[in-house]
């Protein structure tokens, strides 16, 4: 997040390109591979028990993104614990129910992500920002108005608001999260590149109630 330059964002908004906007890219494909990943581990558990625990760890983890106002990640982590294929096969407490839907009304995409734009202001640095809230926004700006006015002039309001949204992505670089990085961890997670495509997690997924269909008739 900390890379990415603000020539890159503009860039990518009119043409995503590796060329242009490396490190944007990278950092929406590191996004996609946190998901993926975390799909896919817990629907590699061979046991429902296995399944549900690492469910209720991961749920975890995005609770203490969110507090570290780690937006983007948090994301990420919501959207493969709520992935259908998922969420077909674990069964939750209350108190685990309680939390996901808490992280559901946080991440409600109703009034246009009403309850995220809120915690994004009221957030203090260090923060990353969820990324896909702010490039749907930057592209509308930028596509959805006009370089000039109708009378030839510049666009100013235009300059201006576009300005006003990358330096919020520019403050939010500034401060650095002050943690020591855990080598066995950064193993374990092997930089997200084992994961099941989405036509492997259902195909997993289905295998997986019909081997508890078997079972209960037994």
């Amino acid at each position: 997040f900390s890379k990415i330059k603000m020539c890159e964002i503009l860039k990518y908004v009119k043409a995503p390109s590796e060329t242009t906007s490396p490190n944007m890219c990278a950092f929406v494909n590191h996004f996609n591979s946190v998901s993926f990943w975390a799909s896919s581990l817990i629907l590699r558990r061979e046991s429902k028990d296995e399944r549900q625990r690492v469910y209720r760890r991961l749920l975890s983890v995005m609770e203490h993104l969110i507090k570290l106002n780690n937006f983007s990640s948090a994301f990420a982590l919501f959207a493969a614990l709520c992935k259908t294929a998922v969420r077909r096969v674990v069964n939750l407490s209350s108190k685990h129910e309680k939390i996901l839907e808490n992280s559901q009304t946080l991440m409600d995409s109703s009034n246009s992500f009403k309850n995220l734009r809120s915690a994004l202001r009221s957030a203090t640095p260090p923060l990353i920002a969820y990324l896909g809230l702010c490039m749907a926004d930057l592209t509308f700006l930028i596509h959805g108005n006009p370089d000039l006015l109708e009378t030839g002039q510049i666009n100013f309001t235009k300059r201006h608001l576009t300005y006003n949204f990358m330096n919020v992505v520019r403050k939010s670089q500034e401060i650095p999260y002050n943690i020591a990085p855990r080598t066995d961890i950064i193993s374990f997670f092997g930089n997200f590149t084992d994961y099941l495509e989405e036509e492997e997690m259902w195909t997993r997924s289905e295998q997986i109630r019909r081997e508890e269909r078997q079972l209960s008739r037994n």
